[in-house]
């Protein structure tokens, strides 16, 4: 917050201000209450199909949810590993696409590997190890 106050006003002829100079007197932060990550991450449900999965994180950061899935514990814990895949993301660490070659392709940290890999949301995968990692952290929690 910062706390600005006139110090000399510029008036026009007809008596009103048009312009004038300001000091700044303080300022501070005040830190937010809430986890401002989760709040900026859109997070959207959806009929899934065929995809067997909880939730995919798209590169845009949003999170698209399985619409079936009604255990709210399991939604904690996707949401959980979910926003990691966000990190990854904003880090820079995990990205897809298309490849010089049109291949559709994974980069993790650099490095290329075939999307089918991402596909199946095999936990040995790198970009995987830790989600899951912070998913047992949450069951050991709770």
């Amino acid at each position: 917050m910062v706390l600005i106050y006139p110090v000399a006003a510029i008036t026009a002829k007809n008596g009103l201000t048009i312009d004038f100079l300001t000091k700044n007197n303080m300022a501070f932060k005040i830190n937010s209450p809430f986890n401002l990550d989760l709040l900026s991450t859109p997070m959207f449900e959806r009929d899934m199909g065929d995809d067997p999965v909880y939730a995919r994180t798209l590169k845009t950061g949003s999170i698209v949810f399985n619409k079936d899935e009604k255990d709210p514990y399991k939604k904690l814990q996707t949401l959980t590993h979910e926003m990691e895949h966000v990190n990854q993301f904003k880090r820079g660490d995990l990205d897809y696409g298309e490849n010089g070659a049109g291949k559709q392709v994974v980069w993790w940290k650099g490095k290329e590997i075939d999307y089918k890999h991402m596909a199946s949301g095999d936990p040995k995968q790198p970009w995987e190890i830790e989600p899951y990692k912070k998913e047992i952290k949450l069951n050991n929690k709770y």
